[in-house]
């Protein structure tokens, strides 16, 4: 197929998805692009058309080994019909578990052909040790290089006889059925809102930034690292240690792992 156009669809809080995404639209050198940032609450009530000779990449974080808890708003309004996609997953130098899979399985379900993806490595949401200064050039030059691959493929053969296989498991890791937010320190907040102008899922009280609201809140720290007196912080003890085990265990850096259909 001939590309006409690069369409990014990204879900990414703290920017470590758009760069990977935007990497490998690059690399498919479309000569038009039109971005679909998901990532604000009202950003998820608007849609686009997508017409053929269009290539999606699509882009989430992962969080606890599953993509967002939004999946449905995610492609709400998007209209896709046999789209090829390359589906990218961002994580924080742990482990990806089922969110590849669980991308492929919604982006299937919402229209789309998956025929490529990429697990990379970005900032985990709670820790800089963790994939701190990731995603750095050599990642994006792989995620370009991902987006090199597709596009020499597409040229030559047709995406619905493509045949993506990804890695995950079917159910997938069980979501956590506890509310869980960062914590405020009061003296130390402003109530400037900006938490609560940049939460992806409006779960910071707009009349009081200080409380969050644990079952909607999707720990992807957006709040935390956007404060600017870091009022914000993880306060609950089990958390804090699961943080020091995840640092103690997971520091090793990994690298991107890429997925070609057979």
């Amino acid at each position: 197929m001939e590309i006409k156009r690069a369409v990014t669809l990204f879900f990414s809080p703290t920017d470590g998805t758009r760069k990977v995404v935007r990497a490998v639209a690059q690399g498919l050198a479309a000569p038009e692009t039109l971005e679909l940032d998901r990532t604000s609450f009202d950003s998820r009530w608007t849609g686009a058309q997508l017409c053929p000779g269009d290539v999606a990449v699509i882009g989430v974080p992962v969080y606890a080994g599953r993509t967002p808890a939004l999946m449905e708003e995610f492609f709400r309004y998007i209209q896709a019909k046999d789209i090829p996609a390359v589906l990218v997953a961002c994580y924080g130098n742990r482990a990806y578990e089922d969110a590849l899979l669980e991308l492929k399985d919604e982006s299937v379900r919402h229209g789309f052909l998956p025929v490529a993806a990429g697990a990379f490595i970005g900032r985990h949401s709670f820790t800089e040790k963790l994939g701190g200064g990731r995603p750095d050039a050599s990642d994006l030059e792989q995620a370009a290089g991902l987006g090199r691959s597709v596009a020499a493929l597409l040229a030559d053969r047709d995406p619905a006889d493509l045949v993506l296989e990804v890695p995950g498991h079917f159910p997938y890791t069980p979501r956590s059925d506890m509310p869980i937010a960062p914590a405020t320190n009061r003296e130390l907040c402003t109530n400037c809102g900006l938490c609560r102008k940049n939460c992806p899922v409006q779960a910071i009280d707009p009349m009081d930034p200080a409380v969050i609201d644990g079952w909607r809140c999707l720990t992807c720290a957006k709040c935390i690292q956007s404060c600017p007196t870091h009022a914000k912080y993880i306060g609950i003890p089990a958390m804090r240690e699961k943080i020091a085990i995840l640092e103690a265990m997971f520091s090793a850096p990994k690298q991107p792992e890429l997925f070609l259909p057979r």
